[in-house]
């Protein structure tokens, strides 16, 4: 299944905030403040977008407060720790696509000039 720009970012914050087991305590402030400012994300779209993501299995969390604040305790699960490794992937695939794509149109513009200088 394919991520939303808020789902990716989201995941981008939680995962780097994690530790190796795959675990943190992370607030909506904080939260807020390393998504970057080109991505239409507001503390009102939080609870969806993690809601979303525990449902996709990335990871599980529960809600506590501490100080009249509200943190998260989020346990990162298999999909959750690949995150990473996935977007890297992901992104290599792209590429190599994009790249077979620039290969497949040149040669076929060679053949046309091939074929056009041989006819005449």
């Amino acid at each position: 299944m394919l991520m939303t720009r808020k789902e990716k970012e989201l995941m981008k914050v939680i995962y780097g905030a994690a530790s190796e087991r795959g675990q943190c305590l992370i607030s909506p402030m904080e939260i807020l403040s390393k998504i970057p400012y080109k991505v239409d994300f507001r503390e009102s779209d939080i609870d969806k977008v993690m809601e979303q993501l525990k449902i996709d299995g990335y990871f599980g969390y529960d809600k506590a407060r501490q100080k009249d604040e509200t943190i998260y305790c989020i346990v990162l699960k298999e999909k959750g720790l690949s995150f990473e490794r996935d977007r890297k992937t992901a992104r290599k695939k792209l590429i190599i696509r994009i790249a077979t794509t620039i290969a497949f149109a040149l040669l076929g513009y060679l053949i046309k000039v091939i074929i056009t200088a041989v006819t005449g």
